[in-house]
């Protein structure tokens, strides 16, 4: 297809297509998405769309990978947007396998697991995504909102949008893949983003981008059977011992009292991505508990024989569920942690304990009171980071 402009003088001139897989680069794309929804013709697909706003750029969905572009309309609708080049037939059936692994996954979330990873995405906390509506004009109040996108998530109500520069595959087939699929009530749509080039008066090389829908899918409820708590962590409660008469309990140590001080500090202190995250309780003289799906805690501790502290979470076995469903991730969470800033962890198999993933840092011993604030913020931005990364996989353990 070609255009043709008409100027001030009514010379045409004819603007040829840039053959496909030689236009904008996926990340160029995506860029251009994310700067500008409002070039996605959404209420050409679903009149029922308002206003669309830009949510997160590569939004990590653990275990998954990342969507390219997050959108969501002032009412909660989500968009979740896919961008490729469509260089050859596996590209575009990857993509549409991708895309649909995503919806499968955000479906499986609670309001408080998208809330998590925006506001990682976003590195802002609290309500992000209601937050950014209102500021787009929304007019519903948090809990309209909230409650919302929470029956969307639940019934994988989504529109799925993939934009390419150029659609060939057939259409029919990618409609017959796209039914098959079971649980989910997502609308679909393939969004060919042609781009045209053509010289100005002046010699300078103008680009013209035109987004049209090439395909879409007519939404079709299903009804999904799901627990809708996800991530309950249940620790066990020990039995309680025989009352005995006892010698009066002798009055804590100083040391012990530091650390209760301490411990305080931290669980008023630290601020966790996720909404969800019960607190973190004192474990011992020396260790914080901050727990975790499955019956798995993070233990954070400082070491004065040592002269060190540090995080670690330790599994059952190196057979176990929830080990290998961290292990076969573990690129993606290295990833993860690198990206807060932090090391990556390190990997233990552990010889007879139990194989295990930590981090340490030195501290000076004694704790002078500028000691004390550094470890609490490197305890909290570790105690952060181990929940955003293992908390949502470990959620998944057993389905």
């Amino acid at each position: 297809m070609t255009l043709v402009l008409i100027r001030d003088d009514d010379t045409p001139t004819i603007v040829e297509r840039v053959p496909q897989g030689e236009a904008r680069r996926e990340r160029t794309l995506r860029d251009l998405i994310y700067d500008n929804p409002a070039i996605l013709p959404v209420r050409d697909i679903d009149p029922g769309y308002g206003r669309l706003f830009t949510v997160a750029r590569e939004l990590n969905i653990p275990g998954v990978g990342f969507i390219d572009v997050l959108l969501a309309d002032e009412h909660g609708r989500l968009v979740v947007v896919e961008c490729k080049l469509w260089r050859n037939p596996q590209a575009r059936r990857e993509v549409v396998g991708q895309i649909l692994d995503y919806a499968r996954e955000l479906s499986r979330y609670g309001y408080e697991d998208l809330q998590r990873q925006i506001s990682i995405a976003t590195r802002r906390q609290g309500n992000v995504l209601y937050a950014l509506a209102c500021e787009a004009g929304g007019a519903l109040d948090e809990a309209q909102f909230v409650d919302r996108v929470s029956r969307d998530l639940a019934a994988g109500r989504f529109l799925l949008l993939i934009a390419g520069d150029g659609i060939t595959e057939g259409t029919r087939r990618i409609g017959e893949y796209l039914r098959a699929q079971p649980g989910l009530a997502f609308e679909f749509a393939l969004i060919e983003f042609a781009e045209y080039r053509a010289d100005d008066a002046s010699g300078a090389t103008r680009t013209i981008i035109q987004p049209r829908i090439l395909a879409q899918t007519v939404t079709i409820e299903r009804h999904v059977i799901r627990s809708e708590v996800a991530g309950v962590s249940i620790d066990a409660i020990e039995p309680r011992p025989t009352p005995r008469t006892v010698a009066p309990a002798s009055e804590p140590s100083d040391a012990s009292r530091s650390w209760q001080q301490f411990v305080d500090r931290f669980v008023a202190e630290t601020v966790f991505d996720d909404p969800a995250q019960p607190l973190a309780r004192r474990g011992g003289n020396g260790w914080i508990r901050v727990p975790l799906p499955d019956g798995l805690y993070v233990n954070l501790y400082r070491s004065a024989a040592n002269q060190q502290c540090g995080a670690q979470m330790r599994f059952a076995s190196l057979d176990g569920a929830a080990w290998k469903l961290c292990y076969a991730d573990r690129d993606a969470i290295d990833a993860e942690f690198t990206a807060a800033g932090l090391p990556a962890p390190d990997w233990s198999e552990g010889e007879g304990e139990g194989p295990a993933i930590g981090l340490v840092t030195p501290s000076v011993i004694p704790w002078e009171p500028a000691e004390q604030d550094r470890m609490l913020r490197w305890m909290g931005v570790v105690a952060n980071q181990f929940v955003n990364s293992f908390r949502p996989r470990l959620q998944n353990v057993h389905g």
